[in-house]
């Protein structure tokens, strides 16, 4: 479990990360440097899910190389219902996309990507918070007191 002390604010307790594939995690389907060990850092605290899809067809090898559960969905209301199964308050989300809007209203904390694929604008405002690459974002979660100075209202 992740634990987030947000200054003048609730604590979240998170403990699902769930992970958009395709210009989130992936540029055209490869998986980004330095993700994985970012990752495997954050799977001590938290289960992790790859929730895409599969434009190119590379998601189950990117969970396997993430050791994450892989979920291919046809749309953003399958995300919805995988971050509900999941647990919305424990869930954080990560992604890019116009289908992961309703996934991250739905999650406890929501983080955009803008990667190397872009970011639908409305990705972006329905996230809580905005990164410019996945590193960042992931850095964030590794470093909880960072990511509560962020969120602090």
């Amino acid at each position: 479990m992740l634990t987030l002390l947000i200054p003048g604010g609730p604590s979240v307790e998170l403990r699902h990360l769930v992970l958009d594939a395709n210009g989130t995690v992936s540029a055209r389907g490869a998986l980004i440097t330095g993700v994985a060990e970012r990752v495997a850092r954050l799977a001590e605290r938290l289960e992790v899910h790859l929730a895409t899809a599969d434009t190119f067809g590379t998601g189950e090898s990117l969970a396997a190389a993430l050791g994450a559960s892989f979920a291919r969905v046809a749309n953003g209301d399958e995300k919805v219902r995988l971050v509900a199964r999941l647990g919305a308050e424990g869930v954080v989300a990560i992604g890019n996309g116009r289908n992961d809007v309703g996934m991250f209203r739905a999650a406890r904390l929501s983080i955009a990507v803008i990667g190397p694929e872009g970011v639908a604008g409305a990705a972006l405002s329905a996230a809580d918070v905005v990164c410019t690459d996945i590193l960042d974002a992931l850095d964030l979660l590794l470093d909880a007191r960072a990511l509560a100075a962020t969120l602090r209202p």
